[in-house]
C-alpha cells in the first residue's frame, strides 16, 4: 500500500512541525507573511524579502468588479449563500487571464534562455521576444490593464520596493526592457507592466518556482474574495442574473 511522503509537516500528539520548525514557535515568533512563505517555499524569508512579501500579500487584496474572481464569487453566493462554496468558485476563476503570473514567468524564462544560449543582452532578448509575439499576433503577457491605463501603481510599488531593498535583479530588468521594446515596436505607450508581471519578475528574482509565486498571488487575492462573499450573503440579494446578454441566433422563419 502506497503512502504519502512530505517535507511540509508532521503532526503528532501535542506537536506540529512545519518545514522543520515547531508550529508553536511559528505562532509565537513569526508574522503571517513569514509563516506562509515558510510553508509554501520551505525556508524563512530574509528581512528584505519580508518587506517585499508584505507588498505582495496586499497587492491583490481587491480587484472590485473588474475581476472575474469577484463577480464569479458573488454570483455563486447569490445562488448558494455558503461562504466556502462561493469563495471556492471565485478561486476557480483564477487562471490564464487573471491573477496567475504563470505566463509572465514563462516569458521571463524564455528571455533568460535567449540571453544564455545566444549571448544576447537584455534589450536584444526583449526585442526578439517582442518581434516574435507581434509577428504571430500574440498578446505579450503582463502588459496593460483594463482599468490602470497609464501605469499600474501596484507594479510600480513592488518594483520600487525591490530596488530599495536590493532585490531588483535580472527578471525585473528584463521585464522593463520588454516593455520598452514593445512601446518602440508598437507605439503603444499606454501598456505598462501590470501587477501580474511584477509578481512574476519579483518571484523569479527571489528564486521561486512558477507554482510558488502563483500560490503567493492566490493568497493575496483570497481576502478580497472572502470580503465580497461576506457582503453578498449579508445583503441577502438572491439570484443575480445577467441583463445585458444578446441572443445571437436568427429567428427561424
Amino acid at each position: 500500500m502506497s503512502s504519502f511522503s512530505t517535507s511540509v509537516s508532521e503532526v503528532r500528539d501535542g506537536l506540529v512541525n512545519l518545514r522543520g520548525y515547531s508550529l508553536e514557535d511559528v505562532m509565537k515568533e513569526l508574522t503571517y507573511a513569514e509563516g506562509a512563505f515558510l510553508c509554501i517555499v520551505g525556508r524563512l524569508p530574509s528581512a528584505s524579502e519580508r518587506r517585499l512579501l508584505d507588498a505582495i500579500f496586499t497587492s491583490l487584496l481587491d480587484h472590485g468588479f473588474v475581476a472575474s474572481t469577484i463577480t464569479t464569487a458573488r454570483y455563486v453566493a447569490s445562488g448558494n449563500p455558503n461562504l466556502i462554496a462561493a469563495v471556492a468558485a471565485g478561486l476557480l476563476a483564477c487562471g490564464n487571464n487573471t491573477v496567475s503570473p504563470r505566463h509572465s514567468y514563462a516569458l521571463l524564462e524564455r528571455a533568460a534562455r535567449l540571453r544564455s544560449d545566444q549571448g544576447l543582452d537584455f534589450e536584444a532578448a526583449a526585442r526578439a521576444l517582442v518581434d516574435d509575439h507581434l509577428a504571430q499576433g500574440l498578446r505579450i503577457p503582463a502588459l496593460g490593464h483594463p482599468t490602470h491605463k497609464a501605469a499600474d501603481f501596484r507594479a510600480d510599488v513592488i518594483f520600487s520596493l525591490a530596488d530599495e531593498v536590493g532585490l531588483g535583479r535580472d527578471a525585473i530588468r528584463q521585464f522593463r526592457a520588454i516593455q520598452r521594446q514593445f512601446v518602440a515596436a508598437s507605439g503603444k505607450a499606454s501598456l505598462p507592466i501590470n501587477v501580474d508581471g511584477a509578481l512574476a519578475a519579483v518571484g523569479h528574482d527571489l528564486g521561486l518556482s512558477p507554482q510558488e509565486i502563483v500560490s503567493l498571488a492566490v493568497l493575496s487575492v483570497l481576502s478580497g474574495i472572502m470580503a465580497h462573499v461576506v457582503e453578498e450573503i449579508s445583503t441577502g440579494r438572491p439570484l443575480r442574473h445577467i441583463t445585458d446578454g444578446e441572443y445571437g441566433v436568427p429567428p427561424i422563419s
